[in-house]
């Protein structure tokens, strides 16, 4: 952000991560997919850097830059695709949809596999929520 002149005004921890906020109104769209899609681009670099000599640290970094990437819209690759297609909103009903089909595939996947992990659980349950309570919030 730095780096295009937005300036950030406001850093917010969250369950999945962190939100700045900054003056963008000015960003051209290629600026604003820099500034989206730049950690996750950073994490997956330095998964390809570290995979020889540090695997678990390289997998550790692919995981959060593909978890970044996906489409929910709390997260980089959905906020991305917001920016883009904000006009559409037939489009992102269809990416809303689409992260509400994706977090029940993930619960029914982790409980198939028995993986008893809370984190994981409460982190798909958070990002639909996320999802589903969009409509609520732009209907006020």
């Amino acid at each position: 952000m730095t780096l295009t002149g937005a300036g950030i005004r406001e850093i917010r921890f969250y369950a999945a991560g962190i939100r700045m906020t900054a003056n963008t109104c000015l960003l051209s769209t290629v600026q604003m997919m820099a500034v989206y899609l730049s950690g996750p681009l950073m994490n997956l670099l330095c998964g390809v850097i570290f995979w020889k000599h540090e695997p678990v640290t390289a997998l550790l970094h692919l995981s959060m830059g593909i978890f970044n990437l996906l489409p929910y819209r709390i997260l980089d690759g959905g906020a991305a695709l917001e920016w883009l297609f904000e006009a559409r909103s037939d489009f992102l009903q269809i990416r809303k949809k689409f992260c509400i089909l994706l977090s029940i595939s993930a619960i029914f996947l982790l409980h198939f596999y028995k993986i008893l992990s809370p984190a994981l659980f409460l982190m798909v349950l958070y990002l639909a929520f996320c999802e589903i309570s969009v409509d609520k919030s732009h209907s006020l």
